[in-house]
């Protein structure tokens, strides 16, 4: 694709609104991929598959939140709703982009959504770990390797990728 065929001016209200409301299943989508991701290499490397959603809440509870290792009401249900909330938040991102790239001709959508889902969930990584300060940071690196925190950003890019094909059938 060359990028001339990128349109790069700011999306029109009618397209921004279309794309919020698109991010709303998307990112529920993405954000359950990836907190199972998250639950799963927790479970593997430590026992405690709800460590790192409770570990989100930490910028509310700093002294507990990333102790945290059972359920708990506050902790996972809070956390996971964070996490979700989240996951909404970079969904419009990854629908603004698909839009901007696939625009009108839906034989692009498969590449499109796969080159925003991996654009969205790098941007993501980056933001989460390399730009807020630490007290905003998801909390899953408290609990999780390097390897497995990677997983979690591929795992919120496939969920990403998997609700735009899902949506188009």
């Amino acid at each position: 694709m060359k990028t001339t065929d990128v349109d790069l001016s700011p999306p029109a209200p009618a397209g921004l609104r279309a794309s919020m409301r698109r991010a709303v299943p998307s990112g529920l989508v993405a954000g359950g991929f990836a907190a199972a991701a998250a639950a799963a290499a927790s479970a593997d490397e430590k026992g405690a598959p709800f460590a790192p959603i409770n570990a989100v809440t930490h910028s509310l509870w700093p002294r507990r939140a990333l102790h945290e290792r059972g359920f708990s009401m506050r902790h996972t249900l809070m956390g996971f709703a964070i996490h979700q909330a989240a996951a909404v938040f970079w969904a419009v991102l990854f629908e603004t982009l698909v839009e901007r790239i696939a625009g009108a001709r839906p034989q692009r959508l498969p590449a499109a959504a796969a080159g925003a889902a991996a654009a969205t969930a790098l941007t993501a990584y980056v933001v989460d770990y390399k730009v807020v300060p630490a007290r905003l940071t998801p909390g899953f690196e408290a609990h999780l390797s390097d390897r497995s925190l990677g997983a979690v950003y591929v795992a919120l890019g496939c969920g990403l990728l998997a609700a735009a094909l899902l949506r188009r059938r």
